[in-house]
């Protein structure tokens, strides 16, 4: 089943992707390095959550250019204080009733896309205004 997903390319650009997971995660690098995951907003209560994921190798500055605006959509987003490099995926994540089993993966709803593409604005906007 498809689902939608937030894709972030190095230049920070945002684009929602519909697709299976294993083929927006393919798009997050082109030597098909396996994704690592990392929290962003943390599901819990029936809630939904979010989740984040870059290249195996995209933690190694000399790999990937840094991606700015990708780092301070997460971390508006209240994710993790991480410096980001090449591109970057979010999906949404489910709250799981059992402590056994993880929140499992989901696309992004629509009240999720909304407020990835809204704090993506407001964080171009705030880098084009350093600028000056």
């Amino acid at each position: 089943m498809a689902s939608v997903f937030a894709f972030f390319d190095s230049g920070g650009h945002l684009e929602f992707r519909e697709g299976t997971a294993d083929r927006v995660f393919g798009a997050l690098d082109p030597r098909q390095a396996s994704p690592v995951a990392f929290t962003v907003q943390r599901c819990s209560w029936g809630g939904d959550g979010l989740e984040g994921h870059i290249s195996n190798t995209a933690r190694f500055v000399g790999t990937y250019p840094p991606n700015p605006v990708a780092t301070g959509v997460v971390t508006a987003l209240g994710g993790p204080q991480e410096y980001i490099f090449g591109n970057l995926v979010i999906c949404g994540s489910r709250w799981s009733p059992t402590e056994d089993e993880p929140p499992s993966r989901c696309g992004l709803s629509q009240a999720q896309q909304d407020l990835i593409g809204d704090v993506h604005i407001a964080v171009r906007r705030e880098a084009a205004d350093a600028r000056w």
